[in-house]
């Protein structure tokens, strides 16, 4: 029997080697299996005798062996020792506890001390050996359950239960043994301080080692035992310097599955035990903690903990507040964000509910630090603070926010600085800021105001108040300096007596009312204040909605919803621009979020459907005068968008019948004092309704025809208009794809309808509102009669009739009108255009020209028939828009042929399946291939140049009205010639051929910028039907990008873009044209060119074919652009070049290039676009190191070594780069090449300063010897009179005779010594030939103009 047990030497021990052998072992894993359960039973037999029989040498040492020796054991032998050395520890502990409790004085130390001791090393040991083995085990298990591709799983408890042991169980029991073993006095038990830390510090250890395993922490009995043994270990036992039990449960913190079992147990320590100082003691060892982005995994350990100790324990986490703070500074963003969230929960929980100013201030300075991580460097950080702001704007029961109004301003301030965050998760978590500060804004206070925060409104009020309390209280008046300031106030002013107060005296004050008066004026100046910055955070949000990231959309598209809801400035303006997003492709989404569609009817029906309760009005009509008053301050371009969401909106049921029965009730009104423009919203949205549920007006076709076109049309053609395109909401058919449409049944000719739309077509007026209803009534004529030639064929006649004002011009027109129309509808989309163009023309001119009517319908002095000019433009607009929509009736006519032809088949197939089938198939091929030829003949030769067509007749003159626009010099005739003149060379390629070169003319030389667009609209529409002929000429097109006009340019741009992607226009070199755009002070077009190139780097290889003649093009010297505008380009450009072998090979084209670049600019682009290669690997690397002979001598330019060279810096960050040597050998010869670019370039300077010195000083010699030479020369001349008979003088001063210059002046030209001195001599040998031939020598001036002459 061990007299004296040395625990401390035993953990040494084991701690040292486990393994190692000790006197009276026994060999277990030698042993069979009978004698091992022998030595247990011999055990087993002295220790149920008494639990002091421990101590035997036999029994000691047997349960060491056996301990040592565990992997060798079975279930049974395990089970049988674990269990009665529990039951026997338990049995003492129970003896113990009574001899305690009777105070004997009993020597504990000696008696008691050394079986607890030894009891506890055993089973610290066991613990040790049993848990290692379950962990070994299951890890064994789940590597066989890996490597099977199928096949039954085991379950958990097969796992851990062998044949009755089950090691789960043994622990809880174990751990609830050791917490009975702590509940007594072990003080009393061992004395001695550092004795009982080692006991108590090998308890916690096998305590620490149960809760490593993560399966521990969800069996909660277990958990509570344990926690209950590390509880009663701290509190009784923890009292030292040392600490050792909370440093092993600061150790517990690292695990991340134990972070929040020891927030609570620290909770339950506080209250179920009173303790709260083991918590403070925690806080205070966890605060002195590092972090790094490395570490993450104790990084989110201690977030997870601080943050759930903050939920639970606020009051102690605010308390040792001064010493954790210091972890807002920490490297990890896990760490930063921890403290984020445990700063709301400490304002929340505890400051501001608090009232006291400490508490108060504290508050003020968690704001002043939230504040600052507005600027983190990391933008989770960033985002973090605005959740965390989001949650504390969260309103309490009793209606207020924990944020004080004293920091609404810098926090609303710093959130809309966020706005502009390049992470656009800070972007959409701003979004949601600010929507949520509005909708927990203290601004709705007073009921008067009725829920809404509209500036204006606040403005008012403010100034009412401000007025009254100088009216009441002019002594008393007053405000803040910094409120002064702010809303501009002039102090002085204010400040300024009144001369009126001097004559009566001012009554008492009433301190409770002027008290009330500034508590409102503050509550509405603090309201202005707020809405001020949100309205500054307007415009921003609408660029928003144009996002790539969806989220940000969709946030954006909510908080319009709640700004228009409230009534907000500008909330307006978000809602329209949100209609265009329903025009978003993305049909799915997730079921938090959702697709941009779906929301966007979500916040539609939010915004318009459901309106703030009105109680004068019902909820329908409420929402029918919302609709009406969009859509009358809509644009076109947002009408076509709401047409699209409210078809989307009606078609899921989202439209209350209520509201449709009152838009019919406000359109069919007959009350005077309606507006015409209710009259016509109402229809126009009735119209976007009726496409997508035809019932609609279908059921009102009568309210249409005596309201649309009755009584009202004829004073106003808007509504004319408006009630067409309803009508032909009753011919729309749905078309599904590989289908073709179906058929649906067209009204007579003496329909009411068509007898209506003519007379209004007719009736005699100067109003430009009569082309658009002119254009949807044709549109209803052929959408819905079912001849519609012969209807439109009548209106032109009539109309033509009182163009010619002459008799017998009259009998001519109705001679060559008397043949048979053949007219019908319009082919394709691009057609449209032209239409809409049409009818913005008008709206331009119309606003553009303020002269009166009668400037359009005085006679035209050309000697034709025709005298009024606007007829004759109401005309031509019939003459264009009748003939581009035959085109579209021959092709649903030959629909309708097809159509009946698959019928008829389909029948005769069904009778005769088998017999003939080959043949009947042969022969209807041929006859729907000889009728779509002879559709397309008709097309071709018959509608413009047939001799009994109607349209042949009006061609000519459309050509000879654009031709003479001189002599037709009226603005709108121009534009509807030219109109019309697009829309009939849209139909025969013949007639488009010999027009082409005109409508160029008209393209180039016309200065009106309608015109110029519809011509580019028009010449779209004829690459679609005539490519050649158009592609020969696509320079015309491209010119127009440098149009003066943005709307042509735009324009030009938009027809190029539908034209490139569709593959109808081949991508020239002039495409670089379009890349200047990318830099167009327009946004509308600089974002259109973007798109344009976004979508061609879908097609293989587009942008980088195209990209040598780009960049051409742009540096070129007299076609380019500025250096900074170059830059911006190509580098938008370069982003698309994503191949490797795209970069290997710009690389190599770009560095060929500096061979014959002898211009500085260009060797600076060449470098930048070089710069903006992605160098991904070797090969593109190394063309750049090949090619160094080829740009050498240019590394003396400051930026073309700079380029160069961050590339090289560049390419060594690149993890996937292996060749760093080579890099660093390219810089240290490109620095060497540079220094001695930089010596030669010294060397060529000083040179070319030593020769400019030089040619000074011989050009001031030479300067010198003129001057002597003109004394000379004056001296000769004077010395002729006297001395007449000296030949040589004579023929020198001849030439002065003749008024030519003298031989002085040419060697003035002449920079060359040796000329002059040549010229000399020539001048001696003509002078040698005789005087008489001196008169000849003026006969070489004129030969050559005899040679012109005879030429």
């Amino acid at each position: 029997m061990p007299t004296e047990f040395d625990l401390h030497q035993h953990l040494l021990a084991l701690q040292e080697d486990a393994t190692a052998a000790f006197e009276n072992e026994s060999l277990i894993s030698e042993m069979g299996r009978e004698d091992v359960a022998s030595l247990i039973d011999d055990i087993v037999g002295n220790l149920v005798e008494t639990p002091e029989n421990i101590m035997l040498d036999f029994v000691f040492d047997g349960v060491r062996s056996v301990i040592k020796h565990w992997e060798s054991l079975d279930a049974q032998a395990m089970s049988n020792l674990a269990d009665i050395l529990l039951d026997r520890l338990k049995a003492f502990i129970t003896v113990t506890a009574e001899d305690l409790s009777m105070d004997s004085q009993t020597n504990f130390d000696s008696v008691h001390k050394p079986v607890l001791e030894v009891y506890a090393f055993f089973l610290h040991w066991l613990t040790d050996s049993a848990e290692t083995r379950h962990r070994q085990t299951k890890a064994d298990d789940a590597a066989k359950e890996s490597t099977l591709a199928k096949g039954k799983k085991k379950s958990t408890k097969a796992k851990v239960v062998v044949d009755g042991w089950s090691w789960p169980d043994q622990k809880c029991n174990l751990l609830e043994t050791w917490g009975s073993l702590l509940k007594l006095e072990i003080q009393r038990i061992i004395i001695s301080a550092a004795e009982r830390d080692t006991f108590i510090g090998m308890i916690t250890k096998s305590v620490s080692f149960l809760l490593e395993d993560i399966e521990s922490v969800k069996n909660a009995r277990l958990k509570n035992a344990a926690f209950v043994v590390l509880g009663l270990a701290a509190k009784k036992f923890d009292n030292g310097p040392t600490k050792s039990v909370q440093l092993r449960i600061v150790q517990l913190i690292r695990e991340d599955h134990l972070t929040e079992p020891v927030a609570d147990f620290l909770k339950k320590m506080a209250d179920g035990l009173d303790f709260p100082e083991l918590a403070d003691g925690i806080l205070r060892e966890v605060k002195d903690w590092e972090f790094s982005d490395d570490d993450s995994k104790l990084s989110k350990a201690f977030a997870k903990f601080i943050v759930k100790l903050s939920e639970i324990m606020s009051d102690r986490v605010l308390k040792n507040m001064v010493s954790l703070q210091g972890h807002m500074d920490s490297d990890s963003y896990v760490v930063r964000n921890a403290m984020l969230e445990v700063f709301m929960n400490l304002i929340h929980l505890q400051l501001s509910t608090n009232p006291s100013e400490a508490a108060f201030s504290q508050m003020l300075s968690f704001y002043n630090i939230l504040e600052e991580r507005f600027a983190d460097k990391n933008s989770f950080v960033r985002s973090k603070v605005l959740q965390v702001l989001l949650k504390l704007a969260e309103r309490r029961d009793i209606g207020v926010t924990d944020i004080p109004l004293e920091r609404w301003k810098p926090l609303v301030a710093s959130t809309i600085g966020r706005l502009h965050d390049k992470a656009s998760v800070v972007r959409k978590n701003a979004i949601k800021l600010i929507a949520k500060l509005i909708e927990s804004s203290p601004f709705f206070a007073i009921e008067s105001d009725k829920g809404r925060l509209n500036l204006g409104h606040f403005e008012r009020k403010r100034a009412e108040l401000k007025a009254l309390l100088k009216e009441k209280f002019p002594d008393n008046y007053g405000e803040d300096p910094e409120e002064q300031e702010e809303f501009g106030e002039d102090a002085e002013e204010k400040n300024k007596p009144d001369p009126t107060q001097d004559a009566m005296p001012n009554p008492a004050p009433n301190p409770n009312e002027l008290a009330s008066l500034r508590r409102f004026l503050k509550y509405y100046s603090d309201g202005v204040r707020f809405l001020r910055q949100i309205k500054t955070a307007m415009p921003i949000l609408c660029e928003l909605l144009s996002s790539n990231t969806k989220t940000e959309v969709i946030e954006c598209m909510r908080f319009f919803s709640i700004a228009f809801r409230y009534e907000m400035e500008l909330a307006k303006d978000g809602t329209r621009r949100m209609i265009h997003k329903i025009w978003e492709k993305d049909a799915s989404g997730s079921d938090d979020e959702g697709s941009i569609r779906d929301n966007l009817l979500k916040c539609w029906e939010i915004i318009y459907m459901n309106p703030m309760s009105d109680p004068l009005r019902s909820k329908d009509e409420v929402v029918a005068n919302n609709l009406i008053g969009l859509i009358q301050e809509l644009n076109l371009a947002e009408i076509t968008s709401l047409e699209q969401l409210l078809g989307s909106m009606m078609e899921k049921s989202m439209i209350p019948d209520g509201v449709i029965t009152i838009l019919w009730s406000v359109f069919a009104s007959r009350r005077k004092e309606s507006l015409p423009g209710r009259r016509r919203g109402a229809l126009a949205i009735l119209s976007m309704f009726g496409k997508a549920k035809k019932e609609i007006i279908e059921k009102h076709k009568d309210a249409l025809l005596a309201c649309g076109l009755g009584e009202h049309a004829q004073s106003d053609l808007l509504l004319a208009k408006y009630a067409c395109v309803a009508l032909q909401q009753l011919g729309v058919v749905k078309k599904q794809k590989g289908l073709l449409p179906e058929v649906y049944a067209r009204l007579p000719m003496n329909d009411p309808i068509f007898t209506r739309l003519c007379q209004l077509m007719l009736i005699p007026t100067k109003s430009y509102n009569w082309f658009g209803f002119a254009e949807q009534a044709v549109n209803t004529i052929f959408t819905l009669s079912e001849h519609p030639d012969s209807l439109c064929g009548h209106v032109l006649q009539v109309v033509a009739e009182r163009i010619f004002q002459a008799d017998a011009s009259i009998d001519q027109v109705t001679e060559a009108f008397k043949s048979t129309l053949k007219i019908a509808q319009e082919n394709s989309e691009g057609i449209a255009e032209i239409a809409v163009a049409a009818e913005g023309s008008m709206e331009a001119v119309a606003d553009s020209n303020t002269t009166d009517e009668n400037a359009y319908s005085s006679p035209m002095s050309n000697g034709s028939m025709m005298g009024d000019a606007f007829e004759l433009s109401k005309l031509c607009f019939l003459i264009g828009h009748v003939g581009i929509r035959q085109i579209a009736h021959l092709e649903a006519i030959e629909q309708e042929w097809k159509r009946r032809k698959a019928a008829k088949e389909k029948a005769s197939v069904a009778k005769k399946p088998d017999a003939g089938a080959d043949e009947l198939e042969q022969v209807t091929g041929t006859a729907e291939d000889e009728f779509t030829d002879a559709v397309a003949y008709i097309r071709e030769m018959e509608l413009l140049f047939g001799q009994t067509s109607l349209l042949a007749a009006f061609g000519p003159m459309i050509t000879n009205i654009c031709s003479f626009n001189l002599s037709y010099n009226v603005p709108i005739l121009q534009v509807m010639s030219v109109l019309a003149l697009c829309k009939l060379m849209c139909i025969s390629s013949k007639y488009c051929d010999e027009n082409l070169q005109l409508l160029f003319t008209i393209l180039e030389k016309s200065t009106n910028p309608i015109i110029r667009s519809n011509i580019i609209i028009g010449l779209g529409d004829m690459s679609v039907s005539f490519n050649s002929l158009i592609d020969q000429n696509i320079s015309y097109l491209y010119n127009r990008l440098t149009d003066t006009d943005p709307t042509v340019k735009k324009n030009t741009l938009m027809v190029l873009t539908h034209l490139i992607l569709n593959g109808m226009v081949k991508v020239k070199g002039q495409i670089s044209e379009m890349a200047k755009c990318l830099e167009d002070g327009d946004k509308r077009i600089s974002d259109l060119a973007k798109l344009f190139f976004t979508e061609l780097s879908t097609k293989d290889n587009a942008i980088y074919n195209n990209m040598p003649d780009i960049i051409s093009n742009l540096s070129h010297k007299d076609t380019g652009v500025n250096e900074e505008q170059f830059r911006s380009i190509m580098k938008f450009l370069f982003e698309f070049l994503k191949k490797d072998k795209q970069n290997e090979s710009i690389i190599e084209k770009l560095c060929l290039r500096f061979k014959n670049a002898e211009d500085a600019r260009l060797w600076r682009d060449i470098s930048f676009c070089i710069s903006l290669v992605s160098f991904s690997n070797e090969k593109t690397v190394k063309k750049l190191i090949d090619a160094l002979p080829l740009y050498q001598d240019k590394l003396h330019e400051p930026l073309v070594y700079k380029y160069i060279h961050d590339v090289i810096v560049r390419a060594k960050k690149l993890p996937k780069l292996d060749s760093k040597t080579m890099l660093d050998e390219f810089e240290e010869k490109l620095n060497k090449l540079h220094e001695k670019c930089l010596e030669n370039e010294e060397s060529i300077a000083k040179a070319s300063g030593a020769t400019a010195a030089l040619s000074k000083k011989k050009r001031n010699e030479f300067d010198i010897n003129m001057e002597d030479e003109r004394e000379l020369q004056q001296s000769l001349e004077s010395l002729s009179l006297s001395q007449s008979k000296s030949p040589t003088i004579a023929k020198k001063v001849h030439p002065q005779k003749r008024g030519k210059a003298a031989a002085p002046a040419k060697r003035y030209i002449s920079d060359n010594e040796e000329d002059d001195e040549d010229g000399e001599s020539e001048s001696d040998n003509n002078d040698s030939s005789g005087g008489e031939d001196s008169e000849e020598a003026e006969v070489p001036l004129k030969k050559p103009t005899r040679v012109n002459r005879r030429k």
